[in-house]
């Protein structure tokens, strides 16, 4: 990845996706749109618009678009939209896609694809040159224009269901897929505990039945998507080489569902040079994980691509939902900005006029007339115009907390936990309600409330300066993962353990001993008794010093070792909790998941005892507060950005000095007052760190 030097702040919207906004309007909207303080906009050129008949490419509007953006000094992104293919691309190179039941798809409107078209098969190799071909053609046109910035390869790439073509080609392409993988079909009969006799007898899987049939299909469908952006970007470098190719997904691997929305963002990021995602303004801002969503979704990006965007970042869909408040966005923007962001677009300037994201999703009315929400984000412009340099110097600093997150044990949690849906995965709408993303949620939630902004780590990252791991719901551990957690506590770290744990391996077999993998010697611990609760039961853990703590997802009982003491037990007695110590550091197991449950009523759940322990052992200070303090720095200087997620309340400001307060912000002897949902930034020389 290429690392860009700003001495602003981007901050830019979304502008043309043709049809609208219509001609007429562009010359004052781009003006408004500068004057406004906004420093890029993106066009999104659709194939079909621009290569209705094979290699006749009309450039009338974009070139129009393009020399007003120069004219107001706005920089542009230029984003390929490859997915609604000309009407040649089927009749003439067979880029139809086959669905599940082994029928062509035909191409069909979709909400996305207002132009017409469809989403053709980018495994055909014919269709994947004839996109890199488009994308080579855009590039070679606006590469010597002053106003172009940088190109976006793909929005939003993904895999569903519905759209994973079964057609020769990827049948094909899943099939050599294994055999680079597996090598011998005995091989992969082995792994997976399979009879096949050659890998041209394996298919595609039809339901969510067989774990590992699909767990196997959805990576290879991760890698096809990752490769659909690569031939994006060979088609922009092989024109203009030198220039930064941007991607995002739709809300993040850390969001997104892995095995109905299925999205890789390590693959997707390694084939450009920045990356990040859409950012969604939560739906109820009074749930307590809701609000914290900019932080937890700008700590899994951060560890993605250090430089990370906000690339749809959206202010409204108000055919959709109920409309966002400005002051809850304006938090959501400075949380992705506190937490490392180093740009921002908008989804959208202006609503549609038609079709599923019409009279919506505009920052503006349809007229281009102010709304209190592009009130709201022309104010932060003025303040990005003043401190955005100090912002673009700046950057987070780690956390001395991390949550592992494991994208294979995501998607295993996920495969596992359909069983209680419908059988056939295209009947099966994409979810985030399972054990893998709540526990995710609710972790970073917990932390964040008790005074740390947690990173996300993967496995084999480098552990040194943090103090404390949470493994929660990480029922997939292999034998690297397991050396990496073993050395972190040796070495004096403190490990917090939410089951399942360790009790399958990377086959997707259940393993005969839990925890697996030796990791009985770290835990102190092992699983003598697993109950599965229905869903939505909770079970109590009384712990050691009277405090209660909730489980949801299952009620272990832990048999602990000669060396470990049992900290909580089930209202039976039976042990549920137990602390080891291992080398120089230390590990807390909990034989239920406490995220869970907290993530189903977070605003009422009090703070689980294990987490207080685990800060406690990690010699980190906890205070339970919905005061949020997050930082960035600079060599001189440190900016701390402060957010209200609970009822009024103040801050003292001590040695910093306030440069900016959200509206409905007091000050008064010496102390800043902050209503919900208010945010006040600070700014100081930076302590030793």
């Amino acid at each position: 990845m290429k690392t860009e030097t700003f001495d602003f702040f981007p901050y830019g919207c979304q502008y043309h996706r043709a049809p609208t906004p219509p001609r007429e309007e562009w010359e004052s909207d781009l003006a408004e749109i500068a004057r406004a303080g906004y420093t890029h906009v993106q066009f999104r050129p659709q194939w079909r618009c621009h290569e209705r008949r094979r290699g006749e490419f009309v450039w009338d509007d974009l070139d129009r678009l393009f020399d007003l953006a120069a004219r107001n000094r706005l920089r542009v992104i230029l984003k390929a939209q490859l997915e609604n293919a000309p009407d040649w691309v089927f009749t003439e190179l067979g880029g139809t896609r086959i669905g599940f039941h082994n029928q062509p798809l035909d191409p069909i409107a979709h909400a996305a694809f207002y132009v017409g078209g469809w989403w053709p098969c980018f495994d055909n190799p014919r269709v994947a040159e004839a996109a890199t071909e488009f994308t080579r053609q855009l590039a070679e046109r606006y590469k010597g224009h002053p106003a172009l910035w940088f190109y976006n390869a793909w929005n939003e790439p993904r895999s569903r269901p519905l759209g994973q073509c079964r057609c020769e080609h990827s049948v094909a392409s899943y099939r050599d897929w294994l055999r680079g993988r597996y090598g011998t079909i005995e091989a992969l009969n082995a792994a997976f505990g399979k009879a096949w006799t050659a890998f041209d007898t394996v298919f595609p899987p039809h339901s969510h039945s067989d774990y590992a049939e699909l767990f196997l299909w959805r990576q290879w469908a991760a890698e096809a998507v990752a490769e659909q952006v690569a031939l994006s970007v060979r088609g922009f470098r092989a024109a203009d080489p030198e220039r930064t190719v941007m991607c995002h997904v739709g809300c993040s691997s850390l969001v997104q569902d892995p095995a109905c929305d299925t999205s890789n963002d390590f693959l997707n990021a390694a084939e450009v040079d920045r990356y990040g995602c859409s950012f969604p303004i939560e739906l109820h801002p009074a749930n307590l994980i809701d609000r914290n969503a900019p932080l937890y979704q700008s700590s899994w990006l951060r560890r993605v691509d250090p430089g990370y965007w906000c690339q749809e970042f959206y202010t409204n869909y108000a055919n959709w939902h109920k409309e966002p408040e400005p002051d809850f966005i304006e938090q959501a923007i400075w949380m992705a900005i506190a937490s490392g962001c180093r740009g921002l677009t908008f989804w959208q300037y202006k609503s549609e006029r038609f079709g599923e994201e019409s009279n919506g999703w505009g920052m503006r009315e349809i007229d281009g007339s102010p709304t209190r929400r592009s009130e709201r984000c022309d104010r932060i412009a003025g303040v990005l115009k003043e401190l955005g340099a100090d912002f673009a110097a700046s950057r987070p600093a780690r956390s001395k907390a991390a949550i592992w997150f494991d994208l294979r044990n995501d998607l295993l949690m996920r495969i596992e936990e359909m069983r209680s849906e419908l059988n056939h995965i295209e009947e099966i709408r994409a979810s985030t309600d399972y054990s893998c993303k709540q526990a995710a949620a609710a972790d970073h939630t917990i932390l964040r409330r008790l005074g740390v902004t947690a990173d996300f780590v993967v496995s084999g990252d480098d552990l040194s300066g943090c103090r404390l791991l949470v493994a929660d719901a990480v029922e997939l551990v292999d034998e690297a993962a397991a050396a990496w957690l073993t050395g972190f506590v040796r070495d004096g770290g403190t490990l917090l353990i939410g089951y399942p744990f360790a009790c399958r391996d990377e086959r997707t077999w259940v393993t005969p001993q839990r925890p697996a993998r030796g990791l009985e010697a770290l835990t102190g611990c092992r699983e003598t008794l697993r109950v599965a609760l229905p869903a939505g039961e909770i079970r109590n853990i009384r712990w050691e010093n009277g405090a209660m703590q909730a489980a949801a997802g299952w009620q272990v009982i832990l048999a602990p070792a000669e060396d470990a003491d049992v900290v909580g037990r089930w209202e039976d007695g039976s042990p549920a909790a137990v602390r080891h110590a291992f080398g120089n550091g230390q590990v807390v197991t909990c034989g239920g998941n406490f995220a869970m449950a907290f993530f189903r009523q977070p605003d009422r759940s009090a703070i689980p005892p294990a987490c207080t322990l685990a800060m406690e052992l990690a010699g980190l200070e906890a205070c339970d507060s919905l005061l949020w303090c997050c930082s960035r720095y600079s060599e001189s200087c440190e900016y701390r950005f402060l957010f209200n997620a609970g009822g009024f309340t103040e801050a003292e400001p001590g040695r910093f000095e306030s440069v900016y307060t959200s509206p409905g912000c007091t000050s008064a002897a010496g102390r800043l007052g902050i209503p919900p949902f208010g945010t006040v930034i600070l700014r100081g020389t930076p302590a030793s760190r």
